[in-house]
């Protein structure tokens, strides 16, 4: 074992310097939803703690609680953990308030903690154990309870901490480290740095101790060893760089075993920032936990990777507030707003970088994160979330809409926007997407964004108005080139025209469309694209009522796709949706049996499961058996696929089923389950419920495509002979 040694002297860590005194109180801000970003944005720009920004945080760290218990609420643990860790760490040393404790926090508090446990993260843990207790009162059952649970889990603490001694140094420091982050103490510093420093002090003893004998401890001690000698300055200086003190840090590195231990590169990027506290002194040091936390880490400090977040989420916002115009700063706190269940301030961040004259390449930069922002809520229980990120994200529009950016940004503008009504159409909110839409494809016209547009207004009743969407979509030169697309808007005219009963113009429709595709599939140069076109020519040729054709098209789709995880599953459930409408069992069994054996997301396998299973009874065969080895596993779930599964099961009745929905996608889909299941049944408003669902403006959910694949007539018409299946 060897390590560095330095000449610093070794003195006790004692409560670390730099002690903000007590600020007058000031009754925090109401901080609304639609005040957040701009709430947070303006708490990230100015640190110097007055009353009225203590006010203002305070206000803001209770909202932000409050979006924490939501996504507990809709059972999305990991977000919800995260969301409280970002509300935390808005917070530096000095600044917690009792009244930033918010009627929903306790919500967010018991589901982190139970996260924090149930993974072995004791120190986080304790961290909020001890806030969750403010919202106690003293001596009552719930406050009783609590203490129990602290018990436990120092009692549990204790019991686990055997091994040699580094071993029980280690885990001490780390239980110590984890409560620092989160618990914006003087004590909880205080102990971190002791923590640390008892398990370096140990580590050099273990490294003397080698030098002399030769003798290397138990491996368990070895290794506990090596890392501290290796990381326990970073480790040191991250406890304190979290709360963005660099003075703190460097003087009791100084003052500790830290240290002997310390890299000298390190050690200088840290006094820099602590005696000059430049920008670029605290850029310097950003980028070295960056390159910590995303880099290769052989032969560097081997560190808690939610410490080197901590401290790269320290070191990236003190360099933008001594300057905004950083772009590397402004990514790195706008992709730790996003991980932290803040994304709605990304935008804001990364507005104050672009100044007023960006470069394409940093407005494309700035686009892909507010795109990577509204993807990472593109469900429809985050739609408030989603709309405050593209109302926050208004100013680098404006910027991305100039002439000047026209065909030079990835993702555009247009793009964007196409993204904010998708996610507002998966909410059922068309009257929210269609001007979206609108203006997307006024900067930008794509003949995917008419052909959506046409879809939108089919839905609600405007057929003229769409079949006129699908001939623009079809005439734009861009249809000479994107076959694919080009074919989805003559199938949107064909279905259109069909479903009039304008037979002559319908099979010209379709014609062209099985042309296109036909022409798609020739010029198919990736896997993905191959797939595409195979499941294209398979609803044209079903148009046809050409199933053997399209089962092969289909067929093809499957293979490619079983050698491509991330398209297997959409291509499972495109085949089964299909053999449900068609009625070909065999071909939803051999789909759902491919997707079984791939071990596919067990939420693909429980809708093509369900979809089997409607058309076992439609078809009253016995099943083989594949239905329920999938539900039976799916059932002990929390999730809404869990309880389509015991809804299949017969656990949960039809009125529970649309109970249970929380969401207006989930709402369509168990309207269509109830639909399928009243047809089974064979009660007369069966098909009213699912013309219902047939004419819900959910497009992008596939119930609402079954339902109205399964009552579209049939045209009766054949293939030209001048054209050649595969």
């Amino acid at each position: 074992m060897s390590g560095s040694s330095g000449c610093v002297p070794h003195k006790p860590v004692d409560k670390p310097p730099d002690i903000l005194p007590t600020l007058p109180v000031q009754k925090a801000v109401e901080v609304a939803d639609s005040d957040f970003a701009e709430s947070v944005h303006r708490l990230l720009r100015h640190g110097r703690q007055t009353p009225e920004r203590s006010a203002l945080l305070a206000g803001t760290v209770r909202r932000q609680l409050a979006h924490a218990a939501a996504r507990f609420e809709r059972k999305d643990s990991v977000r919800g953990t995260r969301a409280v860790v970002g509300a935390l760490y808005l917070l530096r040393i000095g600044e917690a308030r009792p009244d930033m404790i918010g009627p929903n926090s306790a919500v967010a508090l018991a589901g982190a903690i139970k996260r924090f446990s149930a993974r072995g993260d004791e120190g986080r843990a304790s961290a909020l154990m001890a806030m969750q207790k403010q919202l106690l009162t003293p001596g009552s059952p719930e406050a009783k309870q609590l203490d129990q649970h602290i018990a436990a889990l120092q009692r549990w603490m204790a019991e686990t901490r055997t091994g040699g001694d580094m071993e029980i140094l280690s885990a001490n420091e780390r239980a110590a480290v984890g409560r620092s982050m989160l618990e914006p103490t003087e004590a909880s510093l205080v102990d971190a740095a002791k923590a640390v420093s008892a398990w370096i002090d140990r580590a050099i003893e273990y490294n003397l101790a080698f030098q002399e004998t030769r003798r290397l401890p138990p491996r368990e001690e070895a290794a506990e060893a090596f890392r501290a000698l290796q990381s326990g300055s970073h480790v040191m200086a991250a406890v304190f760089l979290r709360h963005g003190k660099a003075k703190s840090a460097l003087k009791v590195i100084e003052r500790s075993s830290a240290g002997r231990v310390s890299r000298p590169s390190f050690f200088s990027k840290l006094r820099s920032a602590a005696e000059n506290d430049t920008a670029e002194d605290w850029r310097v040091l950003a980028r070295e936990f960056a390159r910590l936390a995303y880099g290769n880490q052989n032969g560097e400090p081997h560190i808690d990777n939610n410490l080197l977040d901590a401290a790269l989420w320290g070191t990236a916002l003190e360099a933008y507030r001594r300057d905004p115009s950083s772009l590397a700063m402004a990514h790195i706190l706008a992709s730790h707003l996003i991980a932290y269940g803040m994304p709605e301030t990304a935008p804001l961040v990364l507005r104050d970088a672009l100044g007023s004259r960006p470069s394409a390449v940093a407005l494309a930069g700035a686009m892909g994160t507010i795109v990577d922002a509204l993807s990472s809520e593109y469900d429809t229980s985050s739609i408030e979330t989603a709309r405050r990120i593209f109302a926050s994200s208004k100013s680098v529009l404006e910027l991305a809409d100039d002439a000047k950016f026209r065909n030079k940004l990835q993702p555009s503008s247009a793009q964007l926007r196409q993204l904010m009504a998708s996610i507002e159409l998966r909410s059922g909110n068309m009257d929210a997407a269609r001007p979206l839409l609108v203006a997307a494809l006024k900067a930008e016209p794509t003949v995917w964004g008419y052909t959506m547009l046409g879809v939108l207004e089919r839905q609600v009743g405007n057929d003229d108005v769409a079949l006129a969407h699908a001939d623009r979509a079809s005439g734009l030169p861009a249809a000479r080139t994107t076959h694919l697309d080009a074919a989805d808007a003559k199938l949107l005219a064909f279905e259109i025209l069909r479903d009039k009963g304008a037979k002559t113009r319908a099979e010209a429709a379709l014609e062209q469309a099985l042309g296109m595709a036909l022409n798609g599939r020739k010029q198919g140069r990736s896997p993905a694209q191959t797939v595409r076109a195979e499941r294209t020519l398979a609803r044209v040729l079903d148009g046809y009522g050409e199933r053997q054709s399209a089962s092969r098209a289909i067929g093809r789709a499957l293979q490619i796709a079983g050698n491509h995880r991330q398209m297997l599953a959409p291509t499972m459930l495109a085949a089964i949706g299909r053999a449900l409408v068609v009625k070909d069992i065999v071909a939803a069994r051999a789909a759902l049996q491919i997707g079984i054996k791939a071990s596919v997301d067990e939420e693909d396998l429980v809708y093509g499961a369900l979809w089997l299973m409607l058309l076992e009874r439609e078809l009253d065969q016995v099943p083989d058996g594949k239905v329920d080895r999938v539900l039976l596993t799916a059932v002990n779930g929390d999730g809404w696929t869990a309880k389509l599964a015991r809804w299949a099961r017969g656990l949960v009745a039809d009125d529970l089923l649309r109970n249970a929905a929380s969401n207006y996608a989930e709402r369509a889909e168990a309207e269509f389950y109830v639909a399928m299941n009243a047809k089974f049944l064979g009660q007369s408003q069966a098909k009213e419920q699912l013309q219902k669902v047939a004419a819900n403006p959910l497009v992008e959910v596939m119930e609402v495509r079954l339902a109205r694949d399964l009552l579209a007539p049939r045209l009766g018409v054949k293939v030209p002979p001048k054209y050649r299946l595969p």
